[in-house]
């Protein structure tokens, strides 16, 4: 059981680092991310979302960047041109943005989405011949 375990943990860092290197191969920008996911579907609208979010980012010059999800402060970053991010986190409609100090450079919306349709009202009273 432990050497299975050690396995699928070389096994998921191994393609976490072939994952970044496709990611910075497909960036033509001098500044791009992927982040995944920005939808998260939850029972109900109000409640909110709890999902694992991934963020990678790569630069063609080095900078020094926060992450902000919700206007806070999540991680940042001195003089690197990349950098990966990984947390548990609950959200609900927001943003998250990549910030050189106030100045966003890149941002995306996180959306949730619910697995119950709105309650729809009836437009007009029930038929009757009458």
């Amino acid at each position: 059981m432990w050497l299975l375990r050690c396995w699928l943990a070389l096994l998921f860092v191994f393609s976490l680092g072939s994952l970044a290197d496709s990611a910075a191969d497909q960036c033509k920008e001098p500044l791009c991310w992927q982040v995944s996911p920005i939808v998260c579907v939850a029972d109900k609208l109000e409640q909110g979302c709890e999902a694992e979010l991934r963020v990678i980012w790569f630069s063609d010059t080095p900078r020094t960047v926060c992450l902000y999800l919700a206007e806070q402060a999540q991680r940042c970053w001195q003089e690197a041109t990349s950098g990966q991010w990984r947390q548990q986190v609950d959200w609900r409609q927001g943003w998250l943005s990549m910030r050189q100090q106030q100045q966003v450079l890149l941002s995306t919306e996180l959306q949730v989405l619910s697995r119950q349709p709105a309650k729809r009202r009836r437009i007009s009273g029930a038929w009757s011949i009458f």
